[in-house]
């Protein structure tokens, strides 16, 4: 079995592993500097030809349901804003990156329907709850199970020996059949990934703890959403998920974000499962033009 030590390494020094693109490691900066212009960022995404093109299928796209075509980047800053912009260049770069074509094990198709589901769940959540930066959390639900990719493409036989074991121990749940392989979780490898593609520090929090959000010291209220929408997106699923079997709502998260009230909890899922679908139909395509 291979150490945490290793695999850790071995995350780091993965060579067909893309780093994220320059121009968007630069958006993300000039994003979070508040003296940034929109002149500036504007020039810096329009030099990127592919990057542009991206941009303005997305901006286009039923997603942000905007009545007049957005043909330039410049217009594009003023209608959707900065946290948009910047939700929509990770989005790119790392949606990109993390292809993988389905097999008996891994369902790429089903990866990504729960993943959108989760971002757009936690955007939703993180709303009508009044957090500030609903963006950050589609973002971070978009890529919370992002280390499940990076173990079926680089750990194939390890994570091919994890399915096997969910499919012989019903009774075990994801994490446990993880650690019993490989003495880490999808979490961790997701983390090391994200610290790989030097990302946000609050989306490698949410990446990495997005089963333990009790280990959130940044930014707990965005682990906890992003938690909170993941196992809400499992709740109205209409797949049975490998990677989510046997999880459950940890307690410190719903308490932090005060749904801690069962009655109140199944409600919502039940209101998301009703109203959400077009949401998420919407968000699908985001992803599709992401990809």
């Amino acid at each position: 079995m291979m150490t945490p030590e290793q695999i850790h390494e071995r995350i780091k020094t993965i060579i067909q592993l893309p780093a994220l693109p320059a121009i968007a490691m630069e958006v993300v900066e000039l994003i979070d500097n508040p003296k940034t212009s929109a002149a500036k960022l504007g020039q810096v995404i329009a030099s990127d030809q592919a990057l542009t093109g991206k941009v303005l299928k997305i901006a286009n796209s039923p997603f942000y349901g905007f009545p007049r075509k957005i043909s330039t980047i410049e217009f594009a800053i003023i209608v959707l804003g900065f946290d948009a912009l910047k939700e929509i260049v990770i989005s790119i770069s790392l949606v990109s990156s993390l292809q993988k074509r389905s097999d008996h094990y891994f369902n790429e198709q089903e990866f990504w329907d729960h993943s959108i589901a989760a971002a757009t769940i936690g955007r939703r959540l993180a709303k009508e709850l009044g957090y500030r930066v609903s963006g950050e959390v589609f973002v971070a639900g978009l890529l919370h199970d992002m280390g499940i990719t990076a173990l079926h493409r680089f750990f194939n036989t390890e994570f091919r020996r994890i399915i096997d074991i969910l499919k012989d121990n019903p009774e075990l749940n994801y994490l446990e059949a993880e650690e019993s392989v490989l003495s880490v979780t999808h979490g961790d490898v997701g983390g090391w990934l994200a610290e790989r593609w030097n990302l946000p520090e609050q989306l490698i929090e949410a990446i990495s703890f997005h089963h333990h959000p009790i280990k959130a010291k940044l930014n707990p209220e965005l682990v906890a959403l992003v938690h909170c929408a993941d196992n809400i997106a499992r709740e109205i699923s209409k797949t049975k998920i490998p990677y989510e079997q046997g999880l459950d709502f940890d307690p410190y998260a719903l308490e932090l974000l005060k749904l801690n009230d069962p009655e109140l909890l199944k409600n919502r899922i039940e209101t998301y499962r009703d109203e959400i679908g077009e949401d998420i139909e919407r968000a699908s395509h985001f992803s599709d033009q992401a990809r």
